[in-house]
């Protein structure tokens, strides 16, 4: 499947300063390593300083709706930095700016900066907002995205065969078969507790929606 590019308008985004060489951050309409011919464009040139510590960065938190928002979490044994990495909600990509995770912390990615406004990145016309029917969101530590060698962390709900799953499975950190099952009526997807990330399955369970 090749989808066509497309240009989308943003904001500034608000970083977090530490030491290291310099860095851009950037959000694009299309992945340039497997689309041929896609429209980049390139949004935030920002120079920020990058620090490379070993981290583990996860999936959190999934709200749905256009208050909704994605938590990445670090789930490693050090703190980390989680520039380079993007969220990819396809056919949307963005990248993440420079900062410091402590290991156990996370970092939000906003689609309301009224709801969420002080999170690392506020993205409401830079992504879709995932919606409860069905969807996917990827986690990849760097823009190659059809590269199963990049992606971190994968879930998909409602249904299968979403356009980023067969990199996840290729990975080898999906199983088609166990897609979160929602209804449609859901909040959100939130971490199971008391499970760390695992591979093949998701660690993310149904969020009621808010009376």
């Amino acid at each position: 499947m090749k989808e066509k590019g497309r240009g989308i308008a943003a904001a500034a985004l608000l970083v977090a300063a530490c030491s290291g060489p310099a860095a851009t951050t950037t959000t694009q309409a299309d992945a340039p390593s497997d689309t041929p011919g896609s429209t980049t464009t390139a949004i935030i040139t920002t120079t920020q300083p990058v620090v490379s510590v070993d981290a583990t960065f996860s999936l959190g938190t999934i709200v749905f709706g256009e208050q909704g928002r994605v938590e990445v979490i670090n789930t490693g044994s050090q703190a980390g930095n989680v520039h380079g990495h993007w969220i990819a909600i396809h056919p949307f990509y963005l990248e993440l700016p420079s900062a410091i995770i402590e290991v156990g912390e996370s970092v939000t990615i906003a689609f309301d900066p009224a709801t969420s406004p002080n999170a690392l990145v506020q993205a409401a016309g830079l992504l879709p907002h995932p919606g409860a029917s069905n969807g996917e969101v990827g986690l990849y530590a760097n823009g190659n995205f059809g590269d199963p060698a990049a992606i971190r962390d994968y879930v998909e709900w409602g249904a299968g065969g979403h356009f980023r799953s067969t990199v996840a499975e290729a990975a080898g950190i999906w199983d088609p078969e166990r897609i979160v099952t929602t209804s449609g009526d859901e909040g959100g997807l939130v971490p199971i507790a008391g499970e760390p990330p695992q591979l093949l399955g998701p660690d993310l369970s149904p969020l009621p929606a808010e009376a």
